[in-house]
């Protein structure tokens, strides 16, 4: 057992070099910076690592393109896909705010739209915000930036209102969340700006979801895979 468990580490490790880039020093020390910060949130988030380098390279790209806006994610759990947002977005200027939605009782009932699988889920995946704040002060965010709004989605949605937004992450699960989130804050993603979808390949419902608001506003975008299960598009320009 020791000796898989060593050969399992030496893989992992050797993983982790291979995606260091060594085109420039400047390339080298960004990309250790990453591999410190996934370090830093691995106890924070159940989405594994394509998709977090994916939140970060894209909160990096709407800085660069440049387009105007915050952050929003619908889904937060303890914060670990929020700190890599938040910390690729710490630059930012003008500074981005990050809005971040979750009921912080766990996922809200299945519908038949989610496939059997879902059944029985209620009230799995529950965060604590006190530990989204603990890690956000951790990586040096400045709790100004913050949004933390607790409550089902349904409640909360109708309270805020966000003007721009130039990343919108959702990592919702369900049909009826997914639903909500696009409906919601679609229409405020900037030109240019996009939306991140964790679950679309693992969760039927979700998949539904995105493809029928896809299908309804006649969108013309491009479906990016990043994993089995993320994917994400720009919002046409």
């Amino acid at each position: 057992m020791a000796r898989t468990g060593s050969w399992h580490s030496i893989q992992a490790l050797w993983n982790e070099a291979k995606q260091l880039d060594v085109s420039s020093p400047s390339a080298l020390f960004d990309s250790l910076q990453l591999q410190w910060l996934l370090w830093k949130v691995r106890k924070y988030t159940m989405v594994q690592r394509p998709r977090l380098r994916t939140l970060y390279h894209l909160a990096r790209e709407i800085d660069r393109i440049p387009i105007s806006g915050d952050i929003v994610e619908c889904g937060v759990y303890n914060g670990g896909s929020a700190g890599m947002l938040a910390f690729a977005s710490r630059h930012s200027q003008p500074p981005r705010d990050l809005w971040l939605f979750d009921s912080f009782e766990g996922l809200p009932e299945a519908s038949a739209m989610d496939g059997v699988r879902a059944r029985d889920r209620r009230g799995t995946c529950a965060g604590d915000p006190h530990k989204v704040r603990q890690l956000m002060h951790t990586l040096g965010i400045a709790q100004a930036r913050l949004h933390i709004i607790k409550g089902w989605f349904q409640d909360t949605f109708p309270t805020i209102q966000i003007e721009r937004i130039a990343l919108l992450h959702i990592d919702a699960d369900w049909y009826e969340s997914v639903r909500l989130c696009l409906q919601r804050f679609y229409d405020f993603v900037e030109p240019s700006g996009f939306v991140v979808l964790d679950d679309y390949g693992h969760w039927p419902g979700c998949r539904a979801a995105v493809d029928e608001f896809v299908a309804q506003r006649r969108l013309d975008v491009a479906l990016i895979q990043v994993d089995y299960t993320g994917h994400y598009f720009q919002k046409p320009g």
